[in-house]
């Protein structure tokens, strides 16, 4: 699947478990698809342009806490930046150069730019994949604290956290170790594809889903969920020689599955769309 999305670079090092991807080029190598003029170059400048601001306000010797008090000043109040409750499925709200051209996003976005602005400054930070809610972590002496892009870079304590995601899901949250582990680069990226994915196939927008789930099938490897939505998606787009192969993978890894009948269907319809075409 890797030659069917445009020359990724960094994206490629995030297949290929590198270490250390630069993750806002990544964000823009996706958000390209959708915007190919996009000039991934120029947002990075921006960035750094930013992270130079927040860097001539903290002594190089700077306690942490204060270096992340000065990304909120600069990003929440002086650039303005804020959570889109109002229209937070908008697909924009993923894109980094939108989230940069419109100073609005949703959390997996804003914590993108955030940690990119953190990493120039020398801040250790890490990503928590929490659910409902992506935040960001850092590990102080004693406890981990999360920081929560979405509102403004709050700065949240375990406890404090857990209440922020049961106010949002309507229920009570009690976060184990293994949710509050920091996650790969790897695990960040496919859940920014997977929130596009959920937009896109909402709004009945398979163009769009498509590019979208190339990349996630590549991310995926084999993992037949990924093959089967792509081969489905292709078939929504009368691309059935594109839908066949990851028909077949997924019901070679799940032959007893409850949608394998359905699947197994789908596969025999574009087995034969592409016999007719020949």
């Amino acid at each position: 699947m890797r030659s069917t999305f445009p020359p990724s670079p960094e994206f490629e090092r995030v297949l290929r478990n590198e270490p250390r991807p630069s993750l806002d080029r990544v964000a823009l190598e996706i958000a390209r698809d959708a915007y190919p003029d996009l000039r991934i170059d120029a947002y990075v400048e921006h960035i750094d342009r930013l992270a130079q601001r927040i860097r001539e306000r903290c002594r190089p010797d700077a306690p942490t806490l204060k270096t992340l008090r000065q990304i909120n000043w600069v990003l929440f109040i002086e650039e303005g930046y804020t959570g889109n409750q109002e229209n937070y499925f908008d697909p924009r709200n993923s894109y980094l150069n939108e989230v940069v051209d419109r100073k609005t996003g949703i959390p997996i976005s804003l914590s993108v730019l955030y940690w990119s602005l953190a990493d120039r400054l020398g801040v250790g930070l890490s990503a928590a994949n929490l659910p409902a809610h992506f935040m960001l972590r850092l590990d102080a002496v004693d406890r981990p604290l999360f920081i929560d892009p979405f509102h403004a870079g709050e700065i949240l304590d375990l406890d404090a956290c857990q209440r922020r995601l049961s106010q949002l899901t309507g229920g009570e949250v009690t976060l184990s170790e293994a949710q509050i582990a920091p996650c790969s680069f790897r695990v960040v990226v496919a859940r920014m594809l997977r929130n596009l994915k959920a937009v896109y196939l909402g709004e009945e927008d398979y163009p769009s889903a498509h590019q979208i789930q190339r990349r996630l099938a590549a991310m995926a490897g084999d993992d037949p969920i990924e093959q089967r939505d792509l081969g489905m998606i292709c078939l929504q787009l009368d691309l059935p020689s594109e839908a066949i192969d990851p028909l077949a993978a997924y019901l070679r890894s799940r032959p007893e599955a409850s949608d394998s009948p359905t699947v197994r269907d789908l596969l025999t319809t574009a087995k034969g769309l592409v016999a007719r075409w020949n």
